[in-house]
């Protein structure tokens, strides 16, 4: 098993972020999700900011995951998706299917848990175009969880939100 902290759903400003991910790089965390999520309009960290805190969470031994926004708005929120998806370095957590489209056959993505992937067929779907990982929505059932499961592609890794709030 290992430890993931997903991206920051509440806005926080640069120098809180900055402290945060410091802290964040010393601990015992595995894995970690960078990016806006919520509202592009809300945040302090710009594309390159979110792309260094990666670069030095990485450098920290951290498996960093850049996640794109759930609701695609501008063409600016599109822009800063094509920066994380050009850089190449990180895989891409896809929160819509714009996000989708744009990194599918191109490079291994995670499928977000806003993807409504709530059988087997459909995950099958999402690996067929690239996921090697998916994040299952946060109100499915362990009964469904574990139906899902049971079809899950073998080389698709699963990972469940466990504690925090939504």
């Amino acid at each position: 098993m290992q430890l993931t902290l997903g991206p920051l759903l509440y806005y926080w400003p640069k120098p809180r972020l900055d402290t945060f991910y410091a802290a964040i790089a010393a601990s015992p965390v595995d894995r970690v999700y960078l990016g806006e999520a919520v509202c592009s309009r809300r945040h302090e960290y710009r594309t390159a900011d979110w792309l260094d805190a990666a670069a030095r969470l990485a450098d920290a031994g951290k498996e960093v995951v850049l996640s794109s926004q759930v609701l695609m708005e501008s063409e600016s929120d599109l822009k800063a998706l094509r920066r994380f998806v050009a850089d190449g370095r990180f895989l891409l957590e896809a929160n819509d299917m714009g996000a989708v489209h744009m990194v599918a056959g191109r490079a291994p993505f995670v499928a977000g848990p806003h993807l409504n992937i709530y059988n087997g067929e459909t995950l099958a779907f999402f690996a067929s175009l690239g996921a090697n990982r998916w994040v299952p929505p946060c109100e499915m059932t362990r009964a469904s969880l574990t139906a899902i499961l049971a079809e899950k592609p073998d080389n698709l890794a699963t990972e469940v939100f466990a504690y925090g709030r939504l």
